[in-house]
């Protein structure tokens, strides 16, 4: 299939989704960090002597970093070094925390469904240091009825125990997620709420439909002008 235009929506279905609030990601759906994550889990696992691709780091981003290292290495690597790679990948990430910058579209489209109503809720499994700086640019204390990091749920993604708490941190009877990768499709999922998944995270959208995806954009902007062929309000 051709490459889409930016601004053109993949493959859309004629499906809309009731909400009153909507679930948002931060890494590769609001900001463009994925690959910045990826370098770090590389350069970490380099310093304890195992060489992971790229390629595949960037597969497992979106992941849990408690569950990162055996998805990548093996489940010997991570009883072995586990605790040694991730402290190393957040000293490697905190180098570069300045870097990533939000993605086209990422405000606006938080502005814009809570002109519709909609409540905003940013959930990430972000340490609350990496996800501080984000929501500092995303404006959340403003634009957000709600901010969740990996310290709020004691399972990580592709478990749903995170994205649960976010909806019931404004008491969500109908929602969806926002999200960029098969991870977060997966949690979504188990969440028993639709998902609308964005490619700035570096997935296919094969691999995020193949996962369970309603819609698939190109980025934040890309949903926001095809927002109301997505959502509609309660009420």
């Amino acid at each position: 299939m051709p490459a889409p235009g930016l601004g053109t929506a993949l493959r859309m279905t004629d499906r809309t989704a009731t909400v009153d609030t909507v679930v948002f990601d931060l890494d590769g759906t609001l900001v463009d960090s994925t690959f910045h994550h990826a370098l770090a889990w590389h350069r970490a696992f380099l310093s304890v002597g195992h060489d992971i691709p790229m390629w595949r780091l960037q597969r497992h981003i979106g992941m849990g970093g408690d569950r990162l290292v055996a998805a990548v290495a093996g489940d010997q690597v991570e009883q072995e070094v586990g605790e040694r790679v991730r402290e190393a990948w957040e000293k490697e990430y905190d180098a570069m925390l300045d870097e990533p910058v939000l993605l086209p579209g990422a405000r606006e489209l938080m502005a814009a469904l809570r002109e519709r109503g909609v409540r905003v809720v940013l959930a990430s499994s972000a340490i609350p240091r990496h996800a501080a700086r984000v929501l500092r640019l995303l404006d959340a204390d403003r634009r957000a009825d709600a901010s969740l990091t990996g310290e709020d749920a004691e399972q990580s993604k592709p478990d749903p125990e995170l994205v649960e708490k976010a909806m019931a941190s404004v008491d969500a009877t109908c929602s969806l997620l926002v999200g960029d990768s098969v991870w977060d499709v997966e949690a979504a999922n188990r969440a028993g709420i639709p998902t609308v998944a964005v490619l700035s995270g570096g997935y296919a959208e094969d691999e995020l439909r193949a996962a369970g995806a309603t819609w698939v954009f190109e980025d934040p902007a890309d949903v926001l002008a095809h927002l109301d062929q997505i959502v509609v309000p309660i009420g």
